[in-house]
């Protein structure tokens, strides 16, 4: 079961980010097809024409450090998170008293979400996760929570809880025995019914992200209709072209420790330090793009 998903790689807030009416202007709710569209068409070529593995390429990184805090008492749960073992993680035992009880993620670098796989052993109880992060006090995050797949359920899929990076965000210890890492708080409303995870990962951005999001804005503006100011469209899609293209020359030179070379579907310690040729058995050039 692969843990890739285009929306980990670029996403309407990272567009958002360029283009603030991006939604509004053309009358969307999401970008969704267009994000795939710019993946499946202009990056994942580019990579298999590198010898990298399109479906190979993660997002989502091996947790450094994680705690369940049940009853005053922390519990490393870190093995559990990292592999591939389905259902060995039980959600429901760490969140026994709500609002209280909580789950510790730590990572060595910040990331933008947290990846929560789970099968078939999810929750039926209405609640609701936050998510607060450290910046001297546990400062709530806003969150965009995909496990929730039956209405006001969270945990009742697996999936992404994702979040805008915060800017002010400090390293700490969260018992006397832990190194300093970027750490995440997870609460919950109520305490849910079986949700056991098989991993937890984090979600960390990617070097490939600017120029998926820049070959996106290409594709939304160089196809938006006539009677739009189309002069104003025609730039920037000849814009976004060309920032999309020397993105991806940069990216390139730097990506191969993003792609997973093993069965856990998370990228590892060891292979966060590979090489471009490591991963692609060599041969790919940058002037090919």
């Amino acid at each position: 079961m692969s843990s890739w998903a285009p929306a980990d790689l670029v996403s309407d807030l990272d567009l958002q980010d360029y283009e603030a009416d991006i939604l509004v202007s053309f009358g969307q709710t999401n970008w969704i097809g267009k994000r795939t569209k710019a993946l499946e068409d202009w990056l994942f070529p580019i990579l298999k024409g590198r010898g990298f593995d399109p479906q190979r390429l993660r997002t989502r990184y091996e947790c450094d450090q994680v705690y369940g805090f049940t009853g005053s008492a922390y519990t490393d749960v870190t093995s559990a998170s990292r592999n591939s073992t389905d259902d060995d993680l039980n959600l429901a035992t760490i969140f026994t008293t709500v609002n209280t009880d909580a789950l510790y993620v730590g990572s060595v670098e910040p990331f933008r979400g947290l990846s929560l796989r789970l099968l078939d052993t999810v929750s039926s109880a209405a609640a609701v996760l936050s998510v607060a992060y450290w910046n001297g006090n546990w400062e709530a995050l806003t969150i965009v929570d995909n496990t929730v797949q039956t209405p006001t359920k969270t945990l009742s899929a697996g999936g992404s809880v994702v979040w805008t990076l915060p800017v002010d965000w400090m390293t700490r210890p969260i018992s006397t025995t832990t190194t300093p890492y970027y750490w995440v708080k997870v609460t919950i409303s109520a305490t849910p019914t079986g949700a056991k995870a098989g991993q937890i990962g984090v979600i960390r951005a990617s070097c490939l992200r600017a120029p998926a999001t820049f070959r996106t804005l290409q594709l939304i503006f160089q196809e938006a209709p006539t009677g739009q100011d189309a002069g104003t469209w025609v730039g920037k899609a000849t814009f976004y072209a060309t920032e999309a293209a020397d993105a991806l020359q940069r990216a390139l030179q730097i990506c191969g420790g993003e792609f997973d070379s093993d069965v856990s579907d998370l990228i590892s310690t060891t292979e966060t330090q590979q090489t471009a040729e490591e991963v692609s058995g060599g041969g790919w050039s940058l002037e090919r793009c």
